[in-house]
Formats: C-alpha cells, structure tokens, sequence
C-alpha cells in the first residue's frame, strides 16, 4: 500500500475543504474538492485509494461538528464523478470525453438529489427560497425607506426567478465543477511527471453555426411567452438564452487567442482579454456570436 507523504497531503487537503463547507468560503472550496479525490485516484492503487476515501470521509464526519454529516455527504456526491474521470484519465481518454462524462456524472447527481429531496420531505422550493430572502430583506424594510410589503413581493419575485433559472444553474454548476477539476489535476499529475491530455488550444474552439440559429429562436420566443409565469416555455426562454451566451462567451475567448496567435501579439494578451469577457459577458457576448455566425477569422487571417 502507498502510504507516503504525497498521498496523506492530497487527503488532509481533501479533509480541509470537505471541513470548510461551515465557512463563507465554501462557495470557492466546493469547486475544489474533487482534485485531490482524482489525484488520490490515479496515484494510489484503488485498495489504498479506499482506505484514504473511508478515513477522510470518517474524519471529516468526526471533525466536522453540526456539519459532521453535510460533509460527509459531500465526500460521497463528490467520490462518484472523481472516481469515473479517474478511471477516464487511467484509460487516456482525450479530455473532451473526461469533461463530458464528469459533467454528466454531476448533472445526474444533482437532478437525483434534487428529485429525492423534494420527495421526502414535500416542500414547495420557491416557498422555501423566498423565506429565506425575505428574512434578509426585511431588515432593509424600515419605516419611511421603502414601501410596505417590499420586503415580502421582492422575496417572492427572487424565489421564483431562481426556480426557474435552476436548470442553467445547475448546468453551468456542473460545468465549471468538471473543467475545474480536469485543469487542476492536469496541473497537479504534470508536476507529478504523469501528464494528463489536455484540450484543444484555445484558438482553435469554435462552436457550431447552428447555434446562432438557436439563439435567434430563443430570443424570439422570450418576447412571446410571459417572463413573470412558470410554464414549461418561459422555463425553457429564461435558461436557454444565458446557456447560449456563456458559450458565446467561450468562443469570444477562443477568437481573441487565434487572433493573439495571428498578429504574433504576446500571450498574455488573449488572457487579460478573457477577463472582461468574463466579468461584462452581458454585452460582450455578442464578439463570439458573429464569430460564430461570421467567418471572422478568416478575414482576419488575411
């Protein structure tokens, strides 16, 4: 059994952000989990990769104090998908396929977690969400500031847009988990001297034109279905077009690194760029929508 000193740092790693889901940060740390699971999985052999999963797991229940069991029960949400891309990486499958099958692997999670929640225990979710933000918000709602009964409309407005916009957010949640954890254990296995296949580069990502058709289809029908109700097209409007243009925004940044590549412009270039891209992607979108719709690059090239 490996036992040595690598092994036991990627476990107490492990341990420290399954333990930090009782801190503010843990909306950062959960991203992070699943690399020292899929480091631990392609480094030890899968009798001394069991003992480390059932030792963590037990640590962090003991450790973890009221919050003993959620951490456990993310030890074992997050044990599934790193184990399959572990088992991926073992069998040198090109990284598309390992993003794609982690991605799928938590989306089902999260839809089967979802479904038995609401099962068990009958709650209405967008009830439940907007009691939450009402108790926030009704600090705000002193007398004289803001109208009676803001407090209450605002909560219920918010509960119902997050319900709808669950499937997108739950999508991209699954998304930014598997490409996360495939840049991170590439990086960390590298540095092991046991590289793992990367992506294709940057300039050359390029999405389908049929998407744009896609686009234009969804933005039409959101001007025809009511945003205010909950039915299966305004479902279908309000988490289709920001899919669509996070993807945009992917191929935006792929164009500006062809261009980058082009113009023989530095390599932090294209990097700073994507920055912006990322952080104003409501206008800027609209760089990787003509990309895709136009062969931009090609004028470029010239």
């Amino acid at each position: 059994m490996n036992i040595g000193l690598k092994p036991l740092a990627w476990s107490a790693a492990a341990l420290v952000l399954l333990l930090s889901v009782s801190t503010p940060l843990s909306a950062f740390t959960l991203f992070l989990i699943m690399t020292p699971l899929v480091v631990l999985f392609l480094t030890l052999k899968p009798a001394a990769f069991a003992v480390h999963a059932a030792v963590i797991g037990a640590a962090a229940f003991l450790l973890g104090g009221a919050y003993g069991p959620l951490s456990l029960t993310l030890m074992i949400f997050f044990l599934v998908p790193s184990i399959v891309m572990g088992v991926m990486y073992r069998k040198r499958s090109r990284a598309r396929s390992v993003l794609l099958a982690g991605f799928l692997v938590i989306l089902a999670q999260l839809l089967l977690e979802l479904i038995l929640f609401s099962l068990q225990f009958r709650i209405d979710l967008s009830a439940e969400l907007a009691s939450v933000i009402r108790a926030s918000l009704s600090q705000l709602e002193t007398p004289g500031t803001l109208p009676e009964g803001w407090a209450a409309d605002t909560a219920d407005s918010l509960g119902n847009a997050i319900v709808t916009m669950l499937p997108m957010l739950l999508l991209l949640s699954s998304f930014l988990l598997a490409v996360v954890t495939h840049a991170l254990s590439r990086a960390a296995m590298a540095r092991s001297g046991a590289p793992l296949p990367g992506l294709p580069q940057a300039k050359t990502w390029r999405l389908p034109r049929s998407l744009v058709w896609y686009y234009l289809a969804a933005l039409l029908l959101s001007y025809i279905v009511p945003q205010d109700g909950n039915g299966f097209w305004t479902v279908v409007s309000s988490n289709l077009i920001p899919i669509l243009r996070f993807a945009f925004v992917v191929q935006a940044i792929g164009f500006f690194f062809f261009l980058a590549d082009a113009k023989r412009w530095p390599k932090a270039v294209p990097v700073l760029v994507s920055i912006p891209l990322i952080l104003f992607s409501s206008p800027l979108y609209l760089i990787g929508l003509l990309d895709a719709a136009f062969p931009l690059r090609r004028y470029f090239a010239k």
